[in-house]
């Protein structure tokens, strides 16, 4: 039998403060690890200072580093691009070239400040500590070159690499020259001893270049407490459009076609939006001549948001698939799951099999088509008649935990 690390070495850029959902994948993890692994260490920036601050409970409970870094965050002071500035075609050009090799590595996130006193940090770290794991999560690139650099130091300590996405995205084509970038991104990858990433989709990219991968999907937190309801029947969507590639037209229209044929009284219907790309939500909005229903909520905590989808009676989801790429599973579906609130998902670009069988393995919701748009307005006419919809919470608590995705990663560590 393997023998338990007693020690390990987590590198994350995005350690909250901000609110992302994939940094509370890394702070969750970070939780359950420190329930198996004696000493645990956090590597993350020194602009945590300035970003946005999203304060967990238990946070204070980590040894965190941070290390010393100046990168464009530093003097942006801020997490994302406005959208009206992300079109212009300087910015796409910055943007491309910051996310390509070796530009990523000097000028990305991190940069080679972050990079040097993160190897330097984490040598003295596993100096001390032979039986370890290295963890660290991708994005940034810069945790993942560290993390390359770290192994390659100290061969004997195990590395485990977890993707939330790919460094080249077929979808959004995101770098220049992409076949030099999945080739270097071979050459460090090999090193690790255990890729996870967060659904089959993207594990199926990653098995063309690493043996051992694994999918973890995230924790489920289950949002028991009794909530009141918003008085109108409100559907909300809490996060980011990604450009054009996410878009809830097809469930407006036909609530606006619901609204035109009486089926659905519009002064009822109340739909809000939480996140940073409020402008373009609105213009599906106005397209639909849904203005008078819309609230815009801009950028809220965390904590806010989740009440925001457990007082809700639909929350919205919004995720794109192509032909060769499907099974990439956002985040926000496992936060919605725990708010036990109905979710219809709308996918731009095809079908997804293991979006649908996760909806129906945990009974939470629904892919919306004009197939199944019964569905939806069986929940309007619930609500109509005074009934409350909430989703039984037993299927998830058996199968998402963050205690049994640690565990998971753990074992597959020690195979």
């Amino acid at each position: 039998m393997a023998l338990k690390p007693e020690a390990a070495l987590l590198i994350h850029y995005y350690f909250p403060p901000i609110h992302s959902i994939g940094v509370l994948r890394n702070f969750y993890l970070a939780q359950a690890f420190q329930k198996k692994i004696e000493h645990i260490q956090v590597l993350t920036t020194s602009n945590r200072n300035i970003l946005p601050q999203n304060n967990m409970k238990g946070l204070e409970s980590f040894t965190i580093t941070p290390l010393e870094t100046k990168d464009y965050r530093t003097h942006q002071k801020q997490t994302h691009f406005q959208e009206s500035k992300k079109n212009k075609w300087t910015i796409k050009f910055v943007r491309k070239l910051i996310d390509s090799f070796p530009f990523n590595v000097w000028i990305g996130e991190g940069g080679s400040s972050y990079i040097n006193n993160g190897i330097k940090e984490g040598s003295k770290f596993l100096s001390k500590n032979h039986n370890s794991l290295i963890y660290t999560s991708f994005r940034p690139y810069a945790d993942l070159y560290i993390g390359y650099k770290l192994k390659q130091a100290f061969p004997d300590a195990k590395w485990i690499v977890d993707f939330r996405d790919l460094h080249v995205d077929p979808m959004y084509k995101n770098v220049f020259f992409p076949s030099l970038q999945k080739r270097n991104n071979n050459r460090i990858i090999k090193s690790a001893d255990l890729i996870i990433t967060v659904s089959e989709g993207l594990a199926k990219e990653l098995r063309k270049t690493h043996a051992q991968v694994k999918t973890v999907y995230n924790g489920i937190n289950i949002n028991k407490k009794q909530t009141e309801k918003f008085e109108k029947f409100t559907i909300c969507y809490t996060g980011s459009l990604f450009g054009n590639k996410r878009n809830p037209k097809p469930f407006f229209s036909w609530l606006n076609e619901q609204i035109a044929k009486g089926t659905i009284e519009k002064n009822n219907i109340e739909i809000k939006y939480a996140g940073k790309d409020g402008p373009q939500f609105y213009n599906y909005i106005k397209e639909f001549n849904l203005e008078t229903n819309f609230e815009n909520l801009g950028i809220i905590s965390h904590h806010k948001a989740k009440l925001l989808q457990k007082q809700s009676h639909i929350n919205l989801l919004l995720t794109n698939v192509t032909k060769n790429h499907k099974g990439v599973l956002t985040g926000k579906l496992f936060e919605y799951i725990g708010s036990l609130t109905p979710i219809v998902a709308v996918i731009n670009g095809g079908h997804d099999d293991e979006l649908e069988l996760l909806l129906k393995k945990t009974n939470s919701g629904i892919v919306f088509s004009l197939n199944n748009e019964n569905e939806v307005h069986s929940l309007y006419q619930n609500w109509l008649n005074g009934n409350l919809i909430i989703n039984n919470d037993s299927n998830i608590e058996k199968y998402f935990s963050w205690d049994s995705a640690a565990k998971e990663i753990l074992e597959a560590i020690n195979v």
